[in-house]
């Protein structure tokens, strides 16, 4: 017997079903390579017109914006958000997947603080580093104070920077623990933190959320990019925390802070 009629399904129909999700596929996949390149692109002729720390740190913030919303709606990305959304502060948030810049990234202008290897991925490393972000390698410590330096200059230019103090991406069952490094700036200077929470959902009858949207473990970039590209859409959840928290010790900051996103945190499946 055949596997068509095992399901139920005739063969026919799973065919055209097959070629529908590779036109798919591919269309989105050219989409989302012609939303990245136009918007560099204008982000680059932006630049020509832009003098000053100032303006081009908050044109970075924008073009990161404006790729996120854009490329979400290509891939079928489905956003909601609650609590209020933060300006010209550091934002803390819990870490699923590199989806989170894109839909952190499409709530408000802002840059990001990213683990160093992300610096060598082909085409999104070179993006990553043209658009802003700084790049951290926890491993070596005598490195921290220059990142911590380069945190605080984009802070007092009153940019947003976004920062995944886990350290890692998980597949969202818990919290996991916030290194506290990298919030010193924020500590030394008093500065207000603000906070958010993500949560994925994938669509009925597709693969949990935790396994084609989250993106952590040994998964590769590429298969998982790939799979993501099959769904017909997904669903990304983003909670604010309503006040900001301040601390002057980076310790006693970073888990005034993992206690706030908990209390947002809802798993995802």
């Amino acid at each position: 017997m055949s596997a068509a009629s095992q399901t139920g399904v005739p063969a026919g129909q799973g065919a055209l079903a097959r070629g529908y999700v590779w036109t798919r596929v591919i269309l989105r996949a050219g989409a989302f390579a012609t939303v990245t390149g136009g918007v560099f692109a204008s982000y680059l002729v932006g630049c020509l017109f832009r003098r000053g720390a100032e303006a081009r740190s908050a044109l970075r913030g924008r073009t990161i914006q404006r790729w996120g919303r854009l490329s979400l709606w290509v891939i079928g990305g489905r956003v909601t958000d609650s609590g209020p959304i933060p300006t010209g502060s550091l934002v803390v948030s819990n870490h699923l997947s590199y989806l989170d810049i894109l839909v952190l990234g499409s709530r408000f202008p802002s840059l990001f603080v990213s683990k160093a290897e992300v610096r060598n991925w082909p085409v999104m490393g070179y993006l990553a580093s043209c658009g802003g972000t700084i790049f951290v390698d926890r491993e070596r410590k005598r490195e921290l104070p220059k990142v911590a330096s380069q945190m605080a200059e984009v802070l007092e230019a009153g940019s947003s920077l976004i920062l995944f103090p886990e350290g890692t991406s998980s597949a969202g069952a818990e919290l996991l623990p916030f290194r506290p490094s990298l919030l010193a700036p924020a500590a030394q200077a008093g500065r207000p933190v603000r906070y958010a929470a993500l949560r994925y959902e994938s669509p009925p009858n597709h693969p949990p959320a935790s396994e084609c949207l989250c993106w952590w473990g040994d998964m590769t970039f590429g298969g998982h990019f790939w799979a993501l590209l099959r769904l017909p859409y997904f669903h990304a959840e983003v909670r604010f925390g309503a006040e900001p928290v301040i601390g002057h010790d980076r310790k006693v900051l970073s888990d005034h802070l993992w206690h706030a996103v908990r209390n947002l945190f809802e798993p995802t499946t």
